[in-house]
């Protein structure tokens, strides 16, 4: 196996780390980069000086346990070494105690840690997983396995290093504790490891606007269902996407829906269409699964109705379209859909990601996380002053716990705050005067306005504070002039409309590479950008 420039960099860094450090560390990299590969090339170059090295990769599904293991057994056939490799999962019907690598399933290894002979290192593949609030069946184990090794190492591995309503999986409370090393989807698409990827918003998007969305979790799916499975609505979306999908010659498409009874009225519209396309849930039956899904990846279907099941451990390269019917408030989900088309094949140039959920006005282009999703909210300890992530609730330093009425109201406060699109910054500027700030993110959303065209709004992150402009590609008045001149001048050549723009996943890197400061006046309660790409103040 002959390892991408970028897996080798990986490798090194984590070797680097657990020699120099004592904390964990995690490794990102986006869906379709070879996280298996990765992780396999680590494991051979320990066990070739090492071979007595000891180890077990954790993972949610069945799917990528049996993925995961098959890349590292492909490595030692290569290299001669006849070691065979371990399963230990309940789905499989496997258990082996005795092989120096396991590969595991989480729930059927948790506790039984007890139970083999002590291990050197322990990978979490999909390492947003771990839950931080108690951090569960794998604390449970990984705590189990210290007892006999108290120098055991802990790597994580994820394209998406943070949990929706907790914040970054990485910090000192938690299981892993920082990044070791990061690779993002722009460079591997421009260095052509991953495939582009090209967004349409369907004009039968949903209408969101009556679904409850809670603070610090999910849309209420139940509420959720009540727009997603209408008739009507199933209808009009399938008939345009199925418009797009043929008229681009689209071959391989998942349809990522909401609910089993989702899936199965999309699958019948789509048999109306003449595009058979099997359901396939968690309640699909193995054997059928498996075969559904091998012949998409063959191409011998076109496609497949899914829910909850393909958004990891599912490889396909050949997939060239993904059509979103299921809203979501979790990033971490949004990307995992996309990422589906990351891979690269030779039938395709790029693939094309239809979205009728309102994901990509929601969260932005994946090429670019938003710092706020990786930002950790700290708590102080009532008793001992330790800071700790909030997320656990309780001081790892003396137990004492953050008072339910304590964590209703600053969970309050923060809705309020989104609700209000503020953002809070621990940095005051108290005058009238301009100051120019570096731009270390960029996201960019479809602003609704009654009575006007849409519009974009594009919000530059500069630390923990946000500072948004309004680009107005679709008005026809001055300020829709000023848009136009403005996208000529930093974004390119020819301005397209908002849903153009939108289209674009890479967007944000594309603003954020040629926008590096903006100069900001305060007017009113409020700050406006009055200029871009201003050197910095030296002082």
């Amino acid at each position: 196996m002959i390892l991408r420039p970028y897996q080798t960099e990986a490798i090194a860094a984590v070797h680097s780390h657990i020699c120099k450090k004592e904390s964990n560390p995690c490794v990102v990299m986006p869906t379709g980069s070879g996280k298996s590969n990765t992780m396999a090339g680590a494991i051979q170059q320990w066990k070739v000086p090492a071979p007595q090295t000891r180890g077990v990769v954790l993972a949610q599904r069945q799917e990528l346990v049996i993925q995961n293991a098959m890349k590292l057994q492909t490595c030692f056939d290569e290299i001669g070494n006849l070691e065979k490799i371990g399963l230990f999962c309940a789905g499989l019907k496997q258990r082996d105690y005795y092989s120096s690598i396991t590969f595991a399933s989480i729930d059927s290894i948790f506790r039984r840690s007890g139970e083999f002979t002590p291990f050197d290192f322990i990978f979490v593949d999909e390492a947003h997983h771990i839950p931080p609030a108690g951090e569960g069946k794998y604390r449970t184990f990984i705590e189990g396995c210290k007892r006999f090794n108290p120098n055991l190492k802990i790597i994580g591995w994820t394209a998406t290093p943070f949990r929706m309503g907790c914040g970054a999986i990485c910090h000192k409370d938690h299981i892993l504790n920082e990044i070791c090393y990061e690779v993002g989807v722009t460079d591997l698409i421009n260095q052509g490891y991953l495939c582009g990827l090209r967004s349409k918003v369907g004009s039968a998007e949903y209408d969101l606007s009556s679904v409850k969305k809670p603070s610090k979790s999910d849309y209420t799916k139940s509420s959720l269902l009540e727009v997603t499975e209408a008739p009507a609505v199933v209808r009009a979306a399938i008939r345009e996407a199925v418009a797009i999908l043929n008229r681009e010659e689209r071959r391989s498409i998942i349809f990522f829906c909401l609910s089993i009874a989702h899936c199965e009225q999309v699958s019948v519209e789509l048999g109306r269409h003449g595009i058979h396309a099997p359901v396939v849930t968690s309640k699909t039956d193995p054997k059928a699964r498996n075969k559904h899904l091998k012949d998409l990846g063959s191409g011998k279907i076109r496609a497949v109705c899914n829910m909850g099941v393909l958004t990891e451990g599912f490889d396909a390269p050949i997939i060239d379209a993904i059509v979103l019917l299921r809203p979501t408030l979790s990033a971490g989900l949004f990307m995992q859909m996309v990422g589906r088309g990351l891979r690269p094949h030779p039938m395709k140039q790029y693939c094309r990601i239809l979205d009728f959920a309102g994901c990509i006005n929601e969260h932005g282009p994946i090429d670019l996380i938003s710092e706020n999703n990786l930002y950790v909210a700290m708590a102080t300890c009532g008793e001992c002053r330790e800071s700790f992530s909030r997320a656990i609730r309780k001081c790892p330093e003396c137990g004492w716990e953050i008072p339910k009425c304590e964590v209703e109201r600053i969970e309050s406060a923060e809705k309020k705050k989104r609700i209000h699109g503020e953002k809070a910054s621990d940095r005051s500027i108290l005058s009238e005067a301009s100051e120019t700030f570096d731009v270390v993110a960029v996201k960019v959303n479809r602003h609704k306005k009654d009575g006007s065209p849409d519009s974009l709004r594009i919000q530059f992150r500069h630390g923990l504070s946000v500072f948004s402009y309004w680009c107005c590609l679709d008005h026809a008045d001055y300020a829709g002039q000023l848009a136009h001149n403005w996208w000529k001048k930093y974004v390119q050549e020819v301005p397209p409309n908002v849903n153009g723009a939108l289209g674009d996943l890479l967007i944000s890197q594309k603003i954020l590479d040629s926008i590096k400061t903006i100069t900001v006046r305060k007017k009113g309660r409020h700050f406006e950008i009055i200029d871009w790409n201003r050197e910095l103040s030296s002082e």
